[in-house]
């Protein structure tokens, strides 16, 4: 079962920049302790031409309106490009990938108005 905290937070990120979110480590493999944080990926087409560093600089906004202003954030932003990249490589999330602990998170489909 997947945190609503991600779930929510995933949804925002999707809203805002279209992004996907995967999780990866000890809360994807379930090992995890009370203080572990989230490691996160966001994958979106809106994070191109940008320095890395710069990339959804809001997220510990979103973050705490997903509920997580307690927990411990690491979200790592790439393009499709540069994450096909890092799921092709011996990288952390090349080796999430093949252990099957890099898991989609799932945002409902959203509401035409």
């Amino acid at each position: 079962m997947i945190d609503p905290v991600v779930m929510r937070f995933a949804e925002l990120m999707r809203d805002r920049y279209g992004a996907d979110i995967y999780m990866f480590g000890s809360r994807s493999r379930g090992d995890h302790h009370v203080e572990s944080d989230y490691d996160l990926v966001a994958v979106s087409p809106a994070f191109a031409g940008q320095r890395r560093m710069y990339r959804a600089l809001d997220r510990f906004d979103l973050w705490d309106e997903a509920g997580g202003r307690l927990l411990n954030l690491d979200l790592h932003c790439y393009t499709p490009e540069e994450f096909v990249q890092e799921l092709d490589s011996l990288g952390y999330l090349g080796e999430a990938n093949q252990r099957g602990e890099l898991v989609k998170i799932p945002t409902p489909a959203k509401h035409a108005a």
